[in-house]
Parts: C-alpha cells; sequence; structure tokens
C-alpha cells in the first residue's frame, strides 16, 4: 500500500513500510519502551511485500492514516505515560516527515520487561 500525493512537480508516494519504519523508531525513543512486540511467524507474510515482522500496522482512509501497535515495556515504568508519550511522538514524527495526517495512534502493551533498562 501506498499514499499518494499530488505535487507541483509530480505525484508523491510514501509506502506503509516507510510509515511503520518511522512509527517503530519514534515509539523506541520513549524511555520505557523495552521493545516493539513481533508478529508469530506466518507463512503468508513470509511471501508478502512488508519486510518487518513487528507489531505495527497502518490503516490508511482517504490520505489520513491510522497507526497501531503494540510493544513490550520496561518494569517500573508507567505504562499510561509511555504511551501517551510514544502516542505524541509517533504522530509527530510521522507527520513532519511525510506529510501524511495521522488521526490516531492506537498501542496496546502485550508484556512487561523485568530486565533492567541498558540507559536507566
Amino acid at each position: 500500500m501506498e499514499v499518494s500525493a499530488k505535487v507541483k512537480r509530480g505525484t508523491l508516494r510514501v509506502s506503509e513500510n516507510v510509515i511503520i519504519s518511522i512509527s517503530k523508531n519514534a515509539a523506541m525513543e520513549v524511555n520505557g519502551v523495552a521493545a516493539i512486540s513481533v508478529k508469530p511467524f506466518s507463512l503468508k507474510k513470509f511471501f508478502s511485500s512488508k519486510v518487518d515482522n513487528s507489531d505495527v500496522s497502518v490503516a490508511m482512509l482517504d490520505g489520513v492514516a491510522k497507526i497501531s501497535m503494540s510493544i513490550i515495556v520496561y518494569n517500573g515504568y508507567n505504562v499510561v505515560s509511555v504511551c501517551e508519550q510514544i502516542q505524541q511522538r509517533v504522530k509527530a514524527a510521522v507527520q513532519s516527515m511525510t506529510g501524511v495526517t495521522v488521526s490516531k495512534v492506537n498501542v496496546s502493551v502485550v508484556n512487561v520487561n523485568f530486565a533492567e533498562p541498558e540507559d536507566k
């Protein structure tokens, strides 16, 4: 899937993989995020054009993106605060880097990592 926009000199296309990559990197910058959850192996996904197996998805409707991701949080961090920071950073990063409007960033916490964070 690609997002297209008409500009004066032609058409601009942004791949869904680009939005996923930007979202993943922005989320990992938030303190308390241990990892982006990984989807279970699927033979169907093995042959798809997606190069990333992280649990991040992008749904486009009329040129507006809705991003959903599943994360693993380090023990000792406020889950609500971590998720709110992810929502703000992902939305800002995607909109500023691609020009695609983001309507929602849904964050699901699927696990807690009890190991000590490396940067703590």
